[in-house]
């Protein structure tokens, strides 16, 4: 059974590409625009909660913030160098995955490859709404900070299963 294992988590490394100075970061919290008619079941906890039956849809809020679109919040519990973003729009289907990568370079992440290429029109951004404990150690392919904004500025409403987050780790 051991060795099964040991042959599924490789086949996986190899398949998802990762490697060994990438890491996912759990997010602490979210917020979002306004929840989609008030209902709980589609709070901003929901991108981060690991259950793919479960989504966030948000809309517009018309109290002042209008202009900003609709948008999602994550909070990453510290100051990482984000270098990937995923947002999975329908459950853990890969071909509903959009893929963008941060770096130092601009302010907001791009590159984006998968659904987004074709079908959506988010912008996401990696920020420090704190103070960043490091602001010295900059790397020109990923992107400090311990916010991740995800924002629909054309529409109405913002709806997706969950948000993923790999950050560099310090070698």
């Amino acid at each position: 059974m051991f060795p099964c294992f040991l042959i599924v988590v490789l086949a996986a490394h190899l398949i998802c590409g990762s490697t060994a100075n990438k890491v996912e970061i759990t997010p602490v919290s979210a917020q979002h625009s306004a929840t989609f008619r008030g209902m709980n079941k589609y709070g901003p906890s929901h991108v981060i909660d690991g259950n793919w039956r479960t989504k966030t849809m948000t809309v517009q809020d018309y109290d002042g913030e209008y202009e900003h679109g609709t948008w999602v919040t994550v909070s990453l519990g510290g100051v990482y160098c984000v270098e990937t973003v995923e947002v999975w729009h329908y459950l853990n289907i890969p071909t509903y995955m959009s893929s963008f990568t941060c770096n130092q370079e601009e302010e907001s992440c791009h590159s984006c490859e998968g659904y987004c290429a074709k079908k959506t029109r988010l912008t996401v951004t990696v920020y420090t709404e704190g103070t960043d404990p490091n602001p010295e150690k900059k790397d020109p392919e990923c992107t400090r900070g311990d916010t991740v904004k995800v924002r629909n500025r054309h529409g109405h409403m913002l709806s997706f299963h969950e948000v993923k987050v790999y950050a560099k780790t310090d070698e």
